[in-house]
């Protein structure tokens, strides 16, 4: 059984190869009868094209009463037997379909129709405009596509303040769309318009299907002829991915004819903003290379707890993106973070700075701006001197102090303060115009073996702000040596006694309280120790036992 099968296979094989060239053969000369034979078609007929196709190309075996399918191989071929009108905004993809079925039906083309081509392109539009109410800009885009013979796909209305959605319109119709969503939008952010050529995937996915359809229908037919088990399972296998590729085939067709007749149109929504008062402060005139602090006091609508804010410094430097914020006494104000700035080329002053913050939350959106002008110049320079030495006074000692300093152009409010350094206030005033020196006086009471530090401050107003310069030196104190008779100091003599006479007061007492404290012990000690040297003392004086010598009696006391 198995060898009666495997030559009629290879039989199968020589006849299916055979069948395959003839029919190739006397297709193409039916196909060029036919075109030399058809009648010109009319001015309003849809253009036609011949395709240079990749087809497969089945090989069968011609049995009586059957076609069977052996196998399949994949040759180039010019088709001609086939044209289709391919879908332009003009012509929907569905009158292509219509059209490669009318060929089928033996629809012929002349062949300067085979020379143009129509194309099949896929538009789809994406746009963002600002609305005044999202859900009113929603309603309208949907009932805009349904007037023009489309529908709405999603939309999304999750934030107050924004919104999208999106919807299909014939590629007819899609540039009038565009424009009626224009005028329906106070403003267009942005707007994208692309488009896909599909059509040498259409006429490709066409092809495949009429093929998969025969070999479809060669394998029914085997199945029916199937005597074995074992055999027609494996058809059926062979059946069912074959109907599964012209299930694919056919929903992109499907696709590509609907996504080309009905253009997407995306649009995102947002809120046009709503004005909000915004402070940047007072004009600055700063110093160069110094740098310069900026915050903006604002007041954003309620419902609006999220902040952006944009600091142009207005040197050509990257601008500053925060979005701290903090509340401030009056109701409602907030004021933004501090930031700092450095201008280091005062040549472009003056500067226009300007902070914009934009407010968003659940109320929508808001958005406001302010600008200051700075002007920046260079610092000018106080120098101070107030002496190259230090000074050695003695207590109470009247000592004077002098002080002068630099008077550059520019400057106006001068001052200056006198620190002596040893608590006492500080001497303060203001300097006439053109003085440049400032003397003072100072007397310590106090003897210190440190110095003390004594400061000579120059104060100013100037463009720039408040320049302030100083320069410090030291006064050593030394104590007072008191009065003096014949090189003898007597109060340093007194002292002396005095602290010696101190001492030994406070050794003496220091004594007392010792005994006083530790009597408890001092005095049994004492009383034991006394005790012991006495009996020392009668044991020496006794003679010792047995001695021949008695002691000499002692005299008795006179009666």
């Amino acid at each position: 059984m198995k060898t009666k099968m495997t030559v009629l296979i290879a039989i199968s094989i020589v006849a299916l190869f055979l069948a395959a060239t003839a029919s190739a053969c006397g297709s193409e000369e039916t196909d060029m009868e036919r075109l030399e034979s058809a009648p010109e078609a009319p001015a309003p007929a849809p253009a036609r094209a011949q395709a240079a196709q990749v087809q497969e190309v089945v090989k069968v075996v011609e049995v009586p009463g059957e076609t069977v399918v052996v196998e399949k191989e994949v040759v180039r071929e010019v088709e001609v037997e086939k044209t289709v009108t391919l879908a332009l905004p003009a012509a929907p993809a569905a009158q292509a379909s219509q059209a490669v079925r009318g060929s089928e039906e033996g629809l012929v083309p002349q062949p300067a129709q085979l020379v143009s081509q129509q194309r099949i392109i896929i538009r789809t539009v994406n746009m963002s405009i600002v609305v005044d109410e999202i859900q009113a800009a929603i309603d309208d885009i949907a009932r805009i596509a349904d007037e023009a013979g489309g529908w709405m796909v999603s939309s999304d209305h999750s934030l107050k303040h924004a919104g999208s959605i999106s919807i299909r319109v014939p590629a007819t119709g899609l540039d009038s769309v565009v424009e009626t969503l224009r005028d329906l939008a106070t403003d267009v952010e942005s707007e994208t318009n692309s488009s896909q050529d599909v059509t040498d995937e259409y006429y490709d996915l066409q092809s495949r299907l009429k093929n998969q359809r025969a070999t479809e229908e060669a394998l029914i037919k085997l199945l029916e002829k199937a005597e074995h088990v074992q055999y027609a399972l494996e058809v059926q296998r062979e059946l069912t991915n074959v109907q599964e590729n012209i299930e694919r085939m056919l929903g992109r067709i499907k696709l590509l004819e609907e996504t080309s007749a009905y253009s997407l149109i995306t649009v995102r929504l947002s809120l046009a903003p709503v004005g909000m008062s915004v402070d940047a402060g007072p004009d600055q005139s700063v110093a160069a290379y110094t740098p310069v602090r900026f915050k903006a006091t604002f007041t954003p609508p309620e419902g609006m707890d999220q902040h952006s804010i944009v600091w142009d410094f207005g040197d050509g430097s990257e601008p500053v993106y925060i979005h701290r914020t903090a509340p401030t006494t009056e109701d409602g104000e907030r004021v933004t973070a501090t930031v700092t700035h450095s201008y280091d080329d005062p040549r472009d002053s003056p500067f226009i700075v300007q902070v914009s913050i934009d407010s968003f939350g659940e109320s929508g959106v808001a958005e406001g701006e302010d600008t200051l002008i700075v002007t920046a110049s260079e610092t000018p320079v106080i120098e101070v001197f107030a002496g190259e030495r230090d000074y050695r006074v003695l207590q109470n000692e009247v000592v004077e102090f002098s002080g002068s300093f630099t008077r550059p152009p520019g400057l106006s409010n001068v001052r200056y303060q006198w620190d002596f350094g040893d608590g006492s206030p500080p001497e303060e005033g203001e300097v006439a115009e053109g003085v440049t020196r400032v003397d003072t006086t100072h007397a310590y009471p106090d003897y210190r073996a440190t110095p003390y530090r004594v400061k000579f401050t120059i104060t100013a107003d100037s463009a720039v702000g408040e320049i302030v310069s100083s320069h410090e030196i030291r006064a050593r104190v030394l104590e007072d040596p008191g009065l003096i008779v014949g090189g003898f100091n007597v109060d340093d003599t007194a002292k002396t006694a005095i602290r010696t006479l101190s001492l030994v007061f406070s050794g003496l007492t220091t004594a007392v309280i010792w005994i006083g404290i530790f009597g408890v012990i001092w005095v049994p000690l004492a009383v034991v120790a006394i005790l012991i040297i006495r009996r020392n003392r009668r044991i020496r004086s006794e003679p010792p036992v047995g001695s021949p010598n008695p002691p000499a009696p002692r005299d008795e006391p006179a009666a």
